[in-house]
């Protein structure tokens, strides 16, 4: 057959559907290959994590942690007993503008002293690895705990507001995809930040039968003082879009206080804490407007700080010491995982 006589042939028309399907079969494979391909470009880059502090004025001014992505190698320091994996003052990564994520230290019982959030760089620079700017302030002391009711959610809003006037952050974070993470007392700073109304007469009839959650209640007066103490919305805040809270100070909250609260929560609990889990992480689970994701791993109270050096265990044997059999790097190793998909499905 010579070539004109092929183009001269009439058409099969009973063929021309079954070469439209080949033709279409092949064109969905090819749309599924692109879009596997453009799935995987979109998965998290990694990072390194860069380091460095900023000074926050105040009533009383204070210090920032801005862990932050860095492409540069990092070169870990030791600040005091704390090993620091991260590059002080390197220059922040290139690209998009990252997600911002707060963070709140624990220190109830240290409130006239403040406190520090060196002891969990591990997972502040694990965050920062995953493409998060962390904002950490260094909280000073309150004169009594209902101030620092005040006084710590203004820090977090000054510190926030801090990072996005210095000219090495600002044009590279997204205050639209903002997260919060916080620790025992910081859980509860956390909560009132994303909109909580903290409620001293709740605490005070929780505590009044309660002597076996000194965790909580210690100091709180349970003579009727507080039972007309009414709370309110703190002017100070923000519009979260995820919380992360680490064994939550969550006997300070009742549901109608809690009413507004109703973004994606990851709420963690220590199986053998003396913070008591059924009047601060559970009951704090039954009465948020949208249950929380939980997750429960081994240890005690203080196993949300990072592994210890040994410096730091001599300094801080209770918040550094762990039962026989609880490894606390390997439960770091699970919790930076989790919390890091948990704020990257919904920042």
């Amino acid at each position: 057959m010579t070539w004109v006589d092929a183009e001269l042939r009439p058409l099969d028309l009973d063929q021309i559907p079954r070469c439209i399907a080949v033709h279409m079969r092949a064109l969905f494979l090819l749309l599924a290959f692109l879009a596997a391909g453009t799935s995987a470009q979109a998965d998290p880059q990694r990072f390194r994590a860069g380091i460095t502090r900023i000074a926050v004025q105040d009533i009383v001014p204070f210090d920032t942690l801005i862990v932050y992505p860095i492409d540069a190698t990092e070169f870990p320091f030791q600040e005091g007993p704390f090993s620091i994996a991260a590059t002080r003052d390197a220059p922040i990564a290139a690209g998009p503008r990252f997600p911002v994520v707060l963070f709140s230290h624990g220190g109830g019982g240290t409130i006239k002293a403040g406190g520090s959030s060196l002891p969990y760089a591990a997972l502040l620079t694990s965050m920062a690895r995953e493409g998060f700017i962390v904002v950490a302030p260094f909280h000073p002391g309150s004169k009594r705990p209902r101030e620092a009711l005040e006084d710590r959610p203004r820090q977090i809003h000054g510190a926030l507001d801090a990072m996005l006037a210095d000219p090495r952050f600002g044009v590279h974070a997204d205050p639209n995809r903002l997260g919060m993470m916080g620790f025992s007392y910081g859980g509860a700073v956390t909560l009132i930040v994303a909109g909580a109304s903290p409620s001293l007469a709740h605490l005070a009839a929780y505590c009044r039968d309660r002597g076996n959650d000194p965790k909580a209640c210690d100091g709180v007066p349970t003579d009727g003082s507080l039972a007309n103490a009414v709370g309110k919305r703190s002017p100070d805040a923000l519009t979260v879009n995820a919380l992360v809270l680490l064994e939550p100070f969550g006997a300070l909250f009742d549901r109608d206080g809690l009413a507004s609260v109703g973004m994606p929560t990851l709420l963690y609990r220590a199986e053998s804490s003396d913070l008591q889990a059924d009047g601060n992480i559970v009951a704090l689970a039954a009465a948020l407007p949208h249950p929380p994701r939980q997750e429960t791993v081994p240890g005690g109270h203080f196993i949300f700080f990072g592994p210890c050096s040994h410096a730091l265990e001599t300094e801080a044997p209770a918040a550094c010491k762990d039962a026989p059999g609880v490894d606390r790097a390997a439960v770091h190793r699970r919790i930076e995982t989790e919390i890091g998909d948990f704020l990257h499905r919904h920042l």
